[in-house]
């Protein structure tokens, strides 16, 4: 009975991670990455796949670690390596909108997709707040 209780209790909260907005747009930023490196060029493809996918991949990723955690220095930690990652695919835009044949609409989506993921993440930090940080000193 008590085994029954806590998967029902992972299984709700892993509903809750999969549901929150923040985390669906983490998934449309990954899908409109893997369509857009679809249409570049052999060369450009060469140049930018691997980076972006990586990032796409580290901001999901990072995304369900922090969100299962009620840790407030895991998600920090890993808040950081998601604004890094989020910043340098939207970076990257520019470069593959001025040195490579990119179709300028997949830019385009994704320079918006990445922006509405910044206004979602900026809002999802905030909740940190209500952690406990008493399991935490900074040395």
């Amino acid at each position: 009975e008590e085994k029954e209780e806590l998967e029902r209790e992972f299984r709700e909260k892993e509903d809750k991670i999969k549901r929150h907005p923040l985390r669906k747009k983490g998934n449309e930023v990954y899908e409109i990455v893997s369509a857009f490196i679809e249409s570049l060029s052999e060369d450009a493809r060469e140049m930018y796949a691997g980076t972006l996918m990586e990032s796409a991949l580290i901001i999901n990723g990072k995304l369900a670690g922090a969100m299962g955690s009620d840790n407030w220095l895991i998600c920090m930690q890993n808040a950081s390596i998601i604004r890094y990652h989020a910043e340098y695919i939207h970076t990257a835009t520019s470069g593959l909108s001025a040195f490579t044949d990119a179709d300028k609409g997949y830019v385009k989506v994704l320079r918006t997709t990445m922006q509405e993921f910044r206004e979602l993440f900026k809002e999802w930090v905030k909740t940190f707040d209500s952690f406990e940080k008493n399991d935490y000193t900074d040395e």
